[in-house]
């Protein structure tokens, strides 16, 4: 066997033995964990004995970084969801592969047709990038659920997403024409969506624009890029966000007053400086830096001012 096909095997081995703690806790709880050839759906129910009809459940899918989770794989934000008293229903990747594959689709429309999402009483949804994208593709599956969609792609069909070029081998070796390959499609079918995205950059902007419609409440959270939950997390703020959100009680008056924790996230007021030094506005930035330094400081931002004064000295030394 050559080195790259070994080392393919043993990857895919690896990958298979971090899902079984969940291939063992779903049926301790009174779940399942359906093994497919991409994927693992395993159902995490709520400790109780309250009948499905009194329960929410939240239906939530891996984005890409979960692969890079080797040791112990359990669906996307469980953790944060059971302490919440929800079911979980986790769709999890063993592959890159945006949730296309048949065997996948068969899975969830056979818990449809079952009537399991039909069984509860609230249903929700979320995921982050090609989670959000899950989430919100497969919406029809359980129509009238609560969808938080942190900066969702809404499809990688070259023809319906010219704009979007940062996933070059998903679009090549994906099918994106068929069912649930345009979550925009899906998107009509859920009831209400809060749909999270930095509409300062063009790719998520485009396809917020692709999914906006009647149903859809933008939470529009400028500089803070394309990984939302980490930012929000290093902000304070995911966790009351997710829980209102999948509630479908978030507002958007009560997000404003989450959003102004930016204004105390290193990352964020880094970013702030980053773009106004790309901007060629160094002496006002220089400003800003020198004045958060006092107020609280920290080291990204020392690192900015430190960047922006050697800028100005170029500047200098080149008059």
């Amino acid at each position: 066997m050559k080195d790259k096909e070994r080392e393919a095997a043993a990857f895919r081995a690896e990958t298979e033995r971090s899902f079984d703690a969940v291939r063992v806790a779903a049926p301790a709880a009174g779940g399942f964990a359906l093994d497919l050839p991409s994927h693992v759906v395993a159902y995490l129910p709520a400790p109780g004995r309250k009948a499905r009809r009194n329960r929410r459940l939240v239906v939530t899918y891996d984005n890409l970084a979960s692969m890079r989770e080797r040791a112990r794989r359990m669906p996307w934000g469980n953790d944060f969801l059971a302490a919440s008293g929800w079911d979980v229903l986790g769709v999890m990747v063993k592959v890159k592969d945006w949730f296309r594959h048949p065997a996948l689709v068969a899975a969830m429309e056979g818990l449809r047709d079952e009537g399991f999402f039909a069984a509860f009483g609230a249903v929700s949804a979320f995921g982050a990038s090609m989670g959000g994208f899950g989430a919100l593709t497969f919406a029809g599956l359980y129509p009238g659920a609560t969808i938080l969609a942190f900066a969702p792609q809404s499809t990688l069909d070259a023809a319906r997403a010219p704009f979007e070029r940062r996933y070059r081998y998903a679009q090549r070796t994906q099918p994106w024409a068929g069912a649930y390959a345009d979550a925009a499609d899906g998107a009509a079918h859920a009831g209400r969506i809060y749909l999270a995205h930095d509409p300062r950059l063009p790719e998520d902007a485009a396809h917020a624009a692709r999914l906006a419609g009647p149903n859809v409440t933008s939470l529009a959270m400028p500089h803070l890029g394309h990984k939302l939950p980490p930012a929000l997390l290093r902000m304070g703020q995911l966790k009351p966000m997710a829980h209102a959100a999948l509630s479908g009680t978030l507002e958007l008056p009560a997000f404003h007053q989450m959003m102004r924790a930016r204004l105390t996230s290193p990352a964020y007021l880094e970013s702030l400086l980053a773009r106004a030094a790309a901007g060629g506005h160094h002496a006002l930035a220089l400003r800003a830096a020198d004045r958060l330094m006092a107020e609280r400081p920290h080291w990204k931002i020392g690192r900015q001012r430190r960047g922006l004064r050697a800028a100005m000295e170029g500047f200098e030394t080149e008059d």
